[in-house]
């Protein structure tokens, strides 16, 4: 019977293959790493006037607080307070400048309360015309100045304390052109006539019920 003889192991130090080569050992190529984040995947980073993605920031200037960002997802959108108020990041509302903790509200009117005054107070605080405007003028409230504005056609006298027709007032003759004196006067008599026919139509409908109660006296 015919059996197959055991193959030889070829030898270790013999090449099988005359096309084979042997390659040196290479260096390995750095990998660089980059740093790892600390933030949170998914978690947003504060941006310009924003502190947080979403909420409402101040200036962070307390001479510069008349207005506020509104944060959406990060944009910020300039929002003005109405003149003379100032942004607080307490109530996150538009307050007086002095019940703002974020604001200095002598520099930002640019106005300070006389430390003592012969100004008549009223109410417990006194007024001040501006210097700047005539239209303008400041109640002094606990030494801390809050801006205060005429009716459009009228200025600030300082020695009655009420809004007057400029031509009372020496340096603000000339504060309103002939033309806006003019529309501001109609729109004042307009105004008068329309509370004057408000009060009569309440006196007439309290007369009405009056007498209605005395019809229903037995």
């Amino acid at each position: 019977m015919w059996s197959a003889g055991r193959a030889s192991r070829p030898s270790s130090n013999v090449l099988t293959d005359s096309s084979s080569t042997i390659r040196s050992p290479t260096a390995a190529t750095p990998v660089t790493t980059p740093p790892r984040s600390t933030v949170a995947p998914g978690v947003k980073l504060p941006t310009e006037n924003c502190g947080h993605q979403w909420g409402y920031f101040g200036s962070g200037d307390p001479q510069q607080c008349g207005f506020f960002y509104n944060c959406v997802d990060g944009v910020s959108h300039l929002i003005n307070c109405p003149a003379g108020l100032a942004f607080s990041s307490f109530s996150y509302r538009c307050e007086w400048p002095d019940e703002s903790p974020d604001c200095d509200s002598a520099a930002f009117l640019g106005f300070s309360c006389p430390a003592e005054s012969n100004t008549l107070a009223l109410g417990g605080y006194t007024q001040h015309s501006s210097p700047r405007d005539c239209r303008q003028f400041f109640i002094c409230v606990n030494s801390s100045p809050r801006l205060q504005f005429c009716q459009l056609g009228l200025v600030f006298d300082e020695v009655t304390y009420t809004c007057v027709d400029p031509q009372y007032v020496s340096g603000c003759e000339n504060y309103y052109t002939p033309e806006e004196l003019e529309l501001y006067r109609e729109q004042r008599e307009r105004q008068r006539l329309a509370e004057e026919r408000r009060r009569e139509e309440l006196e007439e409908l309290r007369q009405q019920l009056a007498q209605r109660r005395r019809q229903q006296q037995p």
